[in-house]
This record gives C-alpha cells, structure tokens and sequence, in this order.
C-alpha cells in the first residue's frame, strides 16, 4: 500500500505544470456559470410585472373615495355629487384661509377693502350654494340606501360594499356642511372684522346708549324678523356685529342673500317698536328712519 502511494505522488510530482493551470480555470469558469445562474441580470425579460400601486388623494378625513361605479344610476351620481361638493368645499377653504391671511398681514392703510369685500360676497354665494345642494343630499342619503338595497337583491353580495360607499359619500357631505358653517360664521366675520375694526370705546358706547334708553335685560324676550334688502357683505356684516352689541339685544341669527332680502333674526328684550329705537339710536352709522320700510310686532323692514 505504501509502495503504490508514493508512486502515486511520484507521478503527480511529474504531471506537466499546464495541467494544474487548466484545472484551476476549469473549477473558476464553473464556479462563476453557478453563480451567474442564480444571480440573473435584472432586464425586462426577467422583471416580473409590477403591481398596481393604489391610489389615494389628499385625504385628512379618511373617506374612501370610488374609483368605480355601481353601475346604478342614482346611487352613482349621488356620490359624484357628494364628492364634487366635498372638493369644492375645500378649495373655497384654502381659498378663503388664504384671504385671512393675507388681511392679517396686510397693513390697514394698504388694504384692498373693495377688492376684499368683493371676494367675500362671491365666497357667500358660492358657500350659500353649496350648503344647499349638500343639505340635498343629506335629506336624500336614506333614498341612495333603499335604492342599493332594493337594486341589488339579486346580489346580495354587492349591498355592503355599496352601502358603504353611500355612508362615506354622505359622510363627505356633512364635513363639508361643518366646513361651511364654518367659514361663514367664523372665518369670513373675522376677515370682516379686520377690514372693518369696531373700537373698544365704540363698543362701550354702544352698550351705554342702550341701556340709557332703558330698555330692561330681564323679564321675557320675543323674536323680531328683520328683513333687509340693497346691503353689500360687508355692511351687513358690521351691522350684524353692532347689533350684536347692544345690550338689550339677547342673540342674533343672520343670513345674507347678494339678490334678494338678507334677515336677522332678533332675540331681545322689550317689544319690537323698543327694538327698533334702539337700532335707530345706536346704529346711527348705518341705519337711519330713512331706511325704515315697515314695522310691526315681530317685523322690521330695512332698504339700503
């Protein structure tokens, strides 16, 4: 045994020195084949197809928005027109933050009122517009749930999947009205109140004058309609503010229409004739008896 291993090695030691070079490029060229094998070049070939990223919008509020249709008619277009009232609410928000803004920035001797208060009346229009197709269609949601309910009874498995998506649609819906009444009680008096600044010593003199009128702040209250027709945005505004002002004056809800007659409904102390003396003595900027169309128990007419 030990006689034919050393042979062996005799003739190993022999062996031409190529033969060892030919073997080491045998085992690399091998070597390399395995690893090209499991490691492919990334080309089109061999790239699988990628998969469809979902799409999703700016979406604070979560809402689920369909990139499809029911394929019922109605129920369709109520969530088109939820979401279009959804995205236009919106884009008037930034819109009008962005005038808030710019008033707040905006030195009172640079300021733009006309310009402003022209902006304001169309953001009034166009929110007054909007709050009423939305309230629309709040009052039509529990129609778009029978309609899906009763149009796809033959695939009961469709219904939960679309009665969702009417809640969500709805949900839009009712964001947008919080939105609106929003911008319309807040943001836009707020603007209104910068381009129009009531001073502390007016605010005090409107309050002493009414009270100097005697009018007392207890005892019951009554609701005086104040109807008024010819006012800008604007002016209705600061009239609303100082009639907010005066004492006697519980509590004020306002509605402004651009065409039309505007109201203020008034919750106050004392009849309306008292209430109307007290208008006409502490709102002497703006209204005057010129201005006094009508009034009786509960009425006031006013035109600009």
């Amino acid at each position: 045994m030990v006689h034919l291993s050393n042979l062996a090695f005799t003739k190993m030691k022999t062996m031409p020195r190529y033969f060892l070079y030919l073997t080491f490029i045998l085992i690399l060229l091998v070597t390399k084949g395995y690893a090209q094998a499991n490691n492919q070049p990334v080309t089109a070939a061999t790239t699988p197809p990628a998969t469809s990223a979902v799409i999703t919008s700016n979406n604070p509020n979560n809402l689920t928005r369909p990139s499809d249709a029911l394929g019922l008619t109605e129920v369709d277009a109520y969530v088109t027109n939820c979401y279009n009232v959804y995205d236009q609410t919106n884009q008037a928000s930034a819109q009008l933050n962005a005038i808030e803004q710019q008033v707040i920035v905006t030195k009172k001797i640079n300021m733009d009122n006309n310009g402003i208060e022209k902006q304001l009346t169309a953001f009034n229009v166009q929110l007054n517009t909007l709050n009423t197709n939305g309230q629309a269609l709040v009052a039509s949601s529990s129609d778009m749930t029978a309609n899906v309910s009763r149009d796809l009874k033959d695939h009961p498995f469709k219904i939960p999947s679309a009665l969702i998506r009417v809640r969500n649609s709805t949900k839009a819906v009712k964001l947008s009205l919080k939105n609106i009444h929003t911008m319309l009680t807040v943001t836009m008096v707020n603007i209104n109140h910068r381009l129009h600044p009531l001073s502390a010593a007016d605010s005090a003199k409107s309050k002493s004058d009414s009270s100097a009128r005697g009018v007392a702040n207890t005892g019951k209250t009554m609701k005086t309609a104040i109807s008024i027709t010819g006012i800008g945005f604007s002016s209705f505004n600061s009239l609303s503010t100082e009639l907010n002002n005066i004492s006697s004056i519980k509590s004020i809800n306002k509605k402004f229409k651009s065409s039309g007659t505007s109201t203020i409904d008034v919750v106050h102390y004392g009849t309306t004739d008292d209430l109307l003396n007290t208008v006409l003595s502490n709102c002497k900027d703006m209204v005057s008896e010129k201005n006094v169309g009508s009034s009786e128990s509960g009425k006031i007419s006013l035109a600009f």
